[in-house]
């Protein structure tokens, strides 16, 4: 159903040459007398001079036009409205619109504002208002410092210092990237497993085609390119190709292919590659110093046997005797701290200490060995010059085999006519 025609609300307009203009604004221009009154106060008169204001004239106000009658409407011609200018505004000078202003009346002092934190304990009216005082005190003061504590927490970052911080992580995360990539161009694993086959791969496909009178160039065009293309490029390019000699490339550029695409998989996620690579790095070197360290014992094992055994250092020896325990524990303690010096010691101090010392120990032994043997010689002066001296025993058998001290006490216990007798035949004995 079609929507219902309306017409439009006629319009009514006076019977007039043209528009309505609409009513301008009330004039609030100063008059003269309130000019006056402000050049008096800028300016007062000369003393004598008396100020009369001109007389002012008054003006009817305007009669207001006369109604014309009614009319038919009449259909306006269809003209643009005339753009409605607004009154011009006229500005005074400024010590006319301060004069006009008036002079205001001062406001009272205000009360200065209470000091919530005064530097001295006040004076408080009752003991409630002073509970109350430091009950609010004491929740500002905890207010305070947990605000503080969150403010240190967070740390003071504007918009631009985030973008800057983003821009750099951002190309920190580049920097990383590209690092990673050339590390895992530049290990050792990767080039031993896949560059190396790789160009070894290429060549030998290279030198077949070139020995085959193909152009080596138009192999890597062909391979430069991807799926049919690739195949027909090398079709047409082993046309004139022996068939022995096509199937010896074609296995050089399997292998190349295969080498190829570990190369791209590895580069392709860099990160895990390089990851994978230092952890493999790392066990390899752990192997290694665990193969060191096994080699470093046995050389010190050896050394020990050489000097323990084959030289017979006396300190290296080990007694049976039960009341020599300290010794054998010595010697094992002498052990331990020389295989701990050689294997676990990252201290080059001590190792310059040990390596003086080592020569100095043969010397320090040699002077040991001197003065035993001094020792052993002046203990035989010793026991001569007592065994020769009488002395007094109950046994004649065995009295020259007693200590002195022994042999005293037993010729104490015999006759002194039968150690008298016996000591003079010694004497003559050792005359003749």
């Amino acid at each position: 159903m079609p929507d219902p025609i309306v017409p439009p609300t006629p319009t009514v307009y006076q019977p007039s040459t043209g528009p309505v203009t609409p009513p301008t604004q009330a004039d609030n221009s100063p008059g003269i007398e309130q000019v006056q009154a402000i050049f008096d106060r800028v300016m007062p008169p000369a003393k004598g001079e008396s100020v009369t204001p001109p007389p002012v004239k008054e003006v009817p106000p305007p009669k207001p036009p006369d109604t014309p009658p009614l009319a038919e409407p009449v259909e306006p011609p269809k003209e643009p409205k005339p753009e409605v200018k607004p009154p011009t505004e006229h500005k005074l000078p400024s010590f006319l619109e301060e004069a006009l202003k008036g002079e205001e009346a001062p406001k009272p002092p205000s009360a200065p504002p209470e000091d919530e934190w005064p530097e001295e304990l006040p004076q408080f009216k009752t003991p409630e208002e002073s509970k109350t005082r430091y009950k609010n005190w004491r929740k500002s003061y905890n207010t305070l410092k947990e605000e503080l504590k969150k403010a240190r927490e967070i740390p003071p970052q504007n918009a631009e210092q985030q973008n800057r911080l983003a821009f750099l992580e951002g190309q920190n995360r580049e920097m990383a990237a590209v690092l990673t990539r050339f590390g895992v161009e530049q290990s050792a694993e990767f080039q031993n497993n896949i560059m190396r086959p790789l160009y070894a791969s290429w060549n030998e496909a290279a030198r077949i085609v070139k020995e085959s009178g193909a152009n080596p160039e138009d192999l890597a065009k062909a391979m430069s390119l991807s799926g049919k293309p690739r195949f027909e490029a090398l079709d047409t390019l082993f046309s004139e190709m022996p068939e022995s000699a096509k199937a010896e490339v074609h296995d050089a550029l399997r292998h190349y292919t295969r080498f190829d695409e570990a190369r791209k998989q590895a580069l392709a996620n860099a990160p895990a590659t390089f990851e994978g690579i230092r952890k493999r790095e790392l066990e390899r070197q752990y192997q290694e110093v665990g193969k060191q360290r096994e080699q470093m014992k046995g050389f010190f094992d050896t050394a020990l046997r050489r000097l323990r055994d084959d030289a017979q250092l006396e300190i290296f020896q080990k007694s049976t005797d039960p009341e020599a325990t300290w010794w054998n524990e010595q010697g094992d303690r002498l052990i331990a701290a020389a295989q701990d010096l050689y294997m676990e010691n990252t201290d080059m101090n001590r190792v310059a200490v040990a390596c003086l010392l080592a020569p100095a120990a043969d010397v320090y032994r040699k002077l040991w060995m001197a003065a035993q043997k001094k020792a052993i010689d002046l203990q035989k002066v010793i026991d001569d010059r007592f065994g020769n001296e009488p002395t007094l025993s109950e046994s004649p058998g065995n009295a020259a085999n007693l200590v002195p001290e022994k042999q005293m006490q037993e010729d104490l216990k015999r006759p002194f006519s039968e150690v008298f007798l016996r000591e003079f035949h010694k004497a003559q004995a050792r005359s003749r």
